[in-house]
């Protein structure tokens, strides 16, 4: 079917409407099969969502509502400074496709992207991979019928650790070569460590040692443990001190959400451009899933993604038992100016 509901209305979504943001939670958990290898949506980290963007992002919140209810959702995040507004999530409840509202999302989409100045629409879908389990093709026909195509540019490559079936720290944690040491933290960085810890995530590892633009653009670790406190989540880090210098070589990070005891969130692996070679990323990552396991033993999945011209990491993560299970690829349309 394709007709479209007559009386289909856009609403900005707000965290303090109590009613609509309880039937988005709804459609949330209604939708959480079109992705069944993925943790369940967690309604506190949802909620806290709607109140706090990632650093340098913005985020523009919409439900579609039909007879009073909710029956979409659209979020876009825009980042500062670029020319694309990105569709974070364009859902249909599952009883009601095919009837015109994933179009009208869209259309709504590319509205408020003109409005907000931007060029581009774009979406992260995901694609099968020759040896993973077969994927439904829904999602990326129906960006190709809205007029995008898939961008000519390296993908994400999405892999999961089960705990059950892959123990990395059957060996236990190796020590730290001679000249490092190990330091651990919970969610928030400790003061001595914060302008370092933004300095590396910024720039991968890449900037020089005593790099301090604009306080680390007035420190993104800051930026970023507000809205992880926000959407009440906890994280667990292990640093690595040079002990010459004194200064921070690298760092790991985990978080999980509150309401999913059993999924844990890989994030940000860095070391120092100055400091590769000496087995600090494994050394790093194994030290903090140890760490975290102590304090979420519950934990039996681990997900993380990464750029899949990331080689060295993947292999990092390949030796640590995690499995390829998709491909993050990017799919883009132009977007026509607003009309003054």
């Amino acid at each position: 079917m394709t007709d479209t509901p007559r009386d289909l209305e856009f609403v900005p979504l707000s965290a303090d409407d109590d009613e609509t943001a309880g039937q988005w939670l709804d459609l949330l958990a209604e939708s959480s099969g079109d992705a069944p290898h993925a943790a369940p949506p967690c309604n506190v980290d949802m909620i806290g969502s709607l109140r706090h963007a990632p650093p340098g992002t913005a985020l523009d919140d919409w439900v579609a509502r039909a007879d009073g209810k909710v029956v979409g959702a659209l979020r876009l995040v825009l980042p500062e400074g670029a020319p694309a507004a990105r569709v974070d999530q364009l859902l249909v409840h599952p009883r009601l496709r095919r009837r015109g509202i994933g179009r009208a999302l869209h259309a709504h989409a590319l509205e408020l992207a003109g409005k907000h100045g931007r060029s581009t629409l774009a979406a992260t879908l995901s694609e099968g991979l020759p040896d993973g389990p077969p994927l439904g093709e829904g999602p990326a026909a129906f960006a190709a019928a809205m007029g995008a195509v898939r961008a000519d540019v390296p993908g994400g490559l999405h892999q999961w650790l089960d705990l059950g079936r892959h123990n990395p720290l059957a060996h236990g944690v190796p020590a730290a070569p001679p000249g490092y040491s190990l330091v651990t933290w919970g969610t928030i960085t400790p003061d001595e460590y914060a302008l370092q810890v933004s300095a590396l995530e910024l720039s991968l590892g890449d900037a020089p040692a005593d790099a301090a633009q604009q306080e680390v653009r007035t420190s993104y670790a800051r930026q970023f443990e507000k809205m992880r406190v926000g959407r009440g989540r906890r994280a667990h880090h292990t640093g690595v001190v040079h002990e010459a210098s004194g200064r921070l070589a690298g760092y790991t990070s985990v978080s999980k959400t509150t309401g999913n005891p059993e999924y844990l969130l890989q994030g940000m692996t860095v070391v120092h451009r100055d400091h590769r070679g000496h087995g600090l990323g494994l050394l790093l990552k194994l030290a903090n899933l140890d760490l975290a396991l102590r304090h979420e033993p519950q934990v039996r999945l681990v997900e993380t993604a990464n750029d899949e011209t990331n080689r060295p990491m993947i292999a990092l993560n390949e030796a640590m038992g995690f499995e390829p299970y998709d491909r993050w690829v990017s799919w883009t349309r132009d977007v026509a100016p607003a009309e003054n």
